[in-house]
C-alpha cells in the first residue's frame, strides 16, 4: 500500500464528484480497475484541498490541478494485542425500509440508507464494524459538515462523523481487510478511510 498526501487546486472541487474523478486520474495505467483508493480531505480553502490518499498502487500527477506533496509505502505490522490510536471520517448510516410500500423493479419494498444522529447509536455502529476485529476504547465521535451532492438530477446529503480512539488488534488479518477495503458506505465522497498511529 501506498500513503500519499495531495493538493488539489481550482474551484471545480466544490463538487466532491470532481474530487474523485481527480482522483482516479491519478493512476491512469489501469482505468478499468476497480477502485483500491481511499481518500479524506484533511484541509480545504477556498481554492485547495489537501487530501490524504490510501492506495495499492502509487499515483502520479496527471494533471497541473492535482499536486502530490509526498508519497510513501505503507506496510502496518498490525499483532494482535497491539494498541493503536486511530482515526476514522465515517459515514453511518442504518437501512430502512421505505415508509410508502413503494417497490423497486423487482417488487421489494424499496430500502433507503438513513443517518445515524444520536451519540450512543453512532457509537454503537463502530462498535458493530470492528466486532472480532479490534476491542475499541475511549472512542469520540464528531459529527461533520454535511456533504452535498447531485445524483442525476437528483439531491444528496451525507453525514459524516469523525471518530477518534484507541483499538487493540484481536485479529491482525481481519483488520488489514478493513484497513484496505476501507469503513462503512461514502468512499466516494472521502469516507471509510481508517488511519491508526502507535498509542
Amino acid at each position: 500500500m501506498h500513503l500519499s498526501k495531495l493538493l488539489l487546486s481550482g474551484d471545480k472541487f466544490r463538487n466532491p464528484y470532481e474530487i474523485h474523478r481527480a482522483l482516479w486520474a491519478a493512476f491512469p495505467e489501469s482505468p478499468d480497475k476497480n477502485r483500491d483508493f481511499l481518500f479524506r480531505i484533511d484541509q480545504q480553502s477556498p481554492r485547495n484541498l489537501q487530501v490524504l490518499l490510501q492506495s495499492a498502487r502509487e499515483p502520479s500527477e496527471q494533471s497541473e490541478q492535482l499536486k502530490i506533496l509526498a508519497s510513501k509505502s505503507f506496510e502496518p505490522v498490525l499483532l494482535v494485542g497491539t494498541q493503536l490510536r486511530f482515526m476514522l471520517l465515517a459515514n453511518p448510516v442504518k437501512t430502512i425500509r421505505d415508509d410508502q410500500g413503494r417497490e423497486n423493479n423487482r417488487g421489494e419494498i424499496k430500502k433507503c440508507r438513513v443517518p445515524l444522529i444520536k451519540e450512543d447509536d453512532l457509537l454503537k455502529w463502530l462498535g458493530r464494524k470492528f466486532d472480532g476485529i479490534a476491542s475499541i476504547t475511549s472512542p469520540e465521535v464528531e459529527k461533520q459538515s454535511p456533504v452535498l451532492f447531485r445524483k442525476g438530477k437528483r439531491p444528496g446529503k451525507i453525514q459524516p462523523c469523525l471518530y477518534k480512539g484507541v483499538l487493540q488488534v484481536n485479529d491482525s488479518a481481519l483488520l488489514r481487510e478493513l484497513l484496505e477495503s476501507g469503513v462503512g458506505p461514502g468512499k466516494a465522497f472521502g469516507c471509510g478511510l481508517l488511519s491508526l498511529a502507535r498509542a
